[in-house]
């Protein structure tokens, strides 16, 4: 397995273990400078008004910006340190997908755009954000660093 499948193998590995309870069957892509998270909202999303919360609508833009952000960067955590969110409608319980994708990059500095798709793919949402690198090492955090030792044990 190349390094690159590997590196994003582990990101999901790292996702998924802090997002077990969170949201049910989250599916991942990862590119280079790309990330999609698409979800199932359940009832637990909403606000007491039957729409889904904006806390909720935030972390799954910042989770795949910083997913996307972390495509990029393969030793260090990547930490956002400026989130700019723009939600456009009310959304309801549905499947959604989060998209982010890196616009511009620096040595160790990415501004990203993420989008909130309903499943008629309206846009739900937008925010633009910026990262950086952080101090923690990605090899620190143990489901990464599982999936990596996993991953350089794989004979297939």
């Amino acid at each position: 397995m190349s390094q690159k499948n590997s590196h994003f193998k582990a990101l999901t590995s790292l996702y998924l273990s802090s997002t077990s309870d969170a949201w049910i069957r989250p599916n991942i892509e990862l590119e280079i400078g790309y990330c999609s998270i698409s979800v199932r909202l359940t009832p637990f999303s909403n606000s007491p008004w039957g729409v889904v919360k904006e806390s909720v609508i935030f972390q799954l833009l910042h989770d795949a910006s910083l997913l996307a952000a972390n495509t990029q960067e393969t030793s260090r955590l990547a930490k956002c340190y400026k989130f700019e969110l723009q939600p456009f409608q009310a959304l309801w319980e549905s499947r959604v997908a989060a998209v982010a994708r890196v616009i511009h990059s620096d040595l160790h500095q990415w501004t990203i755009e993420s989008t909130i798709y309903d499943e008629a793919e309206n846009e739900i949402a937008w925010a633009r954000s910026w990262f950086s690198r952080s101090n923690v090492l990605l090899e620190t955090i143990a489901p990464y660093k599982n999936q990596m030792l996993k991953s350089s044990q794989d004979w297939n």
